[in-house]
């Protein structure tokens, strides 16, 4: 039986009685194992091309360490790994960079995964001058107590800041329950903008100029990739679900309005918003209109989490509908 391996080039006959550690090493490829193949790093990862029906089952530490970092099925452990026939497999940890960046995801107890979400994308606007036109201390205090509101209301109810960019900010939901993703979002972006309208009436009181606040919210599978080596339970969040709720938001000026949501949004909670409007844009000149939905700043808060109804069928059905509409839209994009 033999083994070929990537990016090597290299095809060899192998041991049937060695792991395909030390196959890889007995044949002169330098394989990191940083933890000496103990199935304690991961490091020794390696993807199978082809022959996976040739790879015995998992042994109790690989198995381990494959749910604590949440691997794929098709992803091993060359040192715990042996084999019965012929396999192709892609070498994952091929230089020093690579073997610390699989040491800082053992850290952070993932290599990064797709999970459904609802992103929430909120820029704060009327803030361009404030550098030139106030003091040090009016800026502190002003986006102060936005950005700290904000927090407090993510945490409320269930989300997770990922980003920061000057005054724009992305946060996610239902990472723990996907049911109630779009319900989080949407009652903290309701929050947000009531917090935002108060925030404006003291610094109407102060003599400051008025701030606004645009919201965007998307349902859709989501990247997440934990990206600080510093602190390593800090993920962000990249895809095209992340695109639309960015597009979303910004597409709030175009049509004069705070809170925009797509359609799976929609339909998650259509019986619970009232007075909302119906647009269809483009994302770009060459994409086909699809529908967005305004929500009006004054809808009253949504149930608690303990009362609303998960997805029907019905709507699980609308939602792949949706989804279709979507990505026929954004493939033009």
């Amino acid at each position: 039986m033999r083994i070929t391996s990537s990016p090597d080039n290299l095809t060899f006959e192998a041991n049937p009685f060695y792991t395909v550690l030390e196959n890889l090493l007995a044949a002169g490829v330098r394989h990191a194992h940083a933890c000496g193949g103990n199935a304690a790093c991961s490091t020794c990862r390696i993807m199978i091309l082809q022959g996976s029906e040739h790879c015995r089952s998992m042994t109790p530490a690989e198995k381990k360490l494959a749910e604590r970092l949440d691997l794929p099925v098709h992803i091993r452990l060359a040192c715990q790994t042996r084999i019965t026939g012929d396999v192709a497999i892609q070498r994952l940890v091929v230089d020093s960079e690579d073997l610390e960046v699989a040491q800082h995801q053992l850290r952070a107890h993932s290599i990064g995964k797709q999970v459904p979400a609802a992103i929430l994308s909120a820029s704060l606007r009327g803030t361009s001058t404030f550098d030139e036109d106030h003091f040090p201390y009016d800026i502190v205090y002003t986006l102060g107590r936005y950005f700290t509101q904000m927090g407090t209301l993510i945490q409320r109810y269930r989300g997770v800041l990922t980003s920061h960019n000057g005054f724009k900010s992305l946060a996610l939901f239902g990472l723990k329950n996907p049911e109630q993703a779009a319900r989080q979002a949407v009652q903290t972006g309701l929050a947000l903008l009531r917090s935002v309208a108060d925030l404006n009436t003291t610094l109407r009181e102060l003599s400051y100029p008025q701030v606004s606040l645009t919201l965007g919210i998307h349902y859709g599978p989501t990247i997440l990739l934990p990206v600080d080596p510093q602190d390593p339970e800090r993920v962000s969040a990249f895809g095209r679900s992340v695109n639309v709720a960015t597009w979303l938001e910004s597409a709030n000026v175009e049509l004069n309005s705070q809170l925009l949501i797509s359609a799976p949004v929609y339909q998650a909670l259509r019986e619970h918003l009232a007075h909302v409007q119906v647009h269809s844009l483009k994302p770009s000149p060459n994409a086909h209109p699809i529908r967005v939905y305004a929500v009006d700043p004054r809808q009253a808060p949504l149930p608690e989490e303990n009362v609303t109804p998960a997805l029907t069928d019905a709507q699980v059905s609308g939602w792949w509908e949706t989804l279709r509409e979507w990505l026929g839209a954004w493939s033009r994009f």
